[in-house]
């Protein structure tokens, strides 16, 4: 009887999907003490709800946020770019973080504040999130980061499309 040894292609594949997901892992969630830059960064105010609009890429989010108080509440609807959305109109995958920022930018803490939506559906107009968390001690602002992967519908004339955006150093 022969017994099946995997070829060195096979280790070499399975070696490069570990690190590709690591990757991905890493990307998605920004190590505690990263830097976000200055375009990312969102003051948490001590009073009051701030109502704006964060654009980055494909991808604008509209917001409600009550930041200092206990708990920390956001609200928000995602709305992505009709060029991305008439392209490549089914969402594959889409995840949103949030990371809790110092006093100097750094990062505290980092949530998951991703949405819930249908996977191989169609792009919805908007996806709508809230979230209540109590903000880590010595919080002074927010950043956003996202990773989402949308395909072309039939997904055999151009593929996939990624979009990201990770503000941190």
């Amino acid at each position: 009887m022969k017994s099946h040894r995997p070829s060195n292609t096979s280790i070499i594949v399975l070696c490069l999907g570990v690190l590709f997901c690591a990757g991905c892992a890493n990307f998605l969630q920004p190590e505690t003490g990263a830097v976000a830059r200055p375009e990312a960064r969102i003051s948490l105010s001590e009073k009051g709800v701030q109502k704006q609009m964060f654009t980055a890429g494909d991808v604008k989010i509209i917001y409600s946020l009550a930041g200092a108080g206990e708990p920390f509440a956001l609200s928000g609807t995602i709305v992505f770019d009709q060029s991305l959305t008439y392209s490549f109109p089914i969402i594959v995958k889409f995840l949103l973080k949030m990371s809790f920022l110092d006093g100097e930018s750094r990062v505290i803490e980092t949530i998951d504040i991703t949405p819930v939506f249908g996977s191989f559906g169609r792009v919805p107009e908007k996806l709508d999130f809230r979230v209540s968390h109590v903000a880590p001690p010595g919080s002074k602002a927010i950043a956003f980061n996202y990773f989402g992967e949308f395909r072309s519908n039939p997904p055999e004339t151009s593929g996939t499309w990624e979009i990201f955006y990770f503000p941190f150093d």
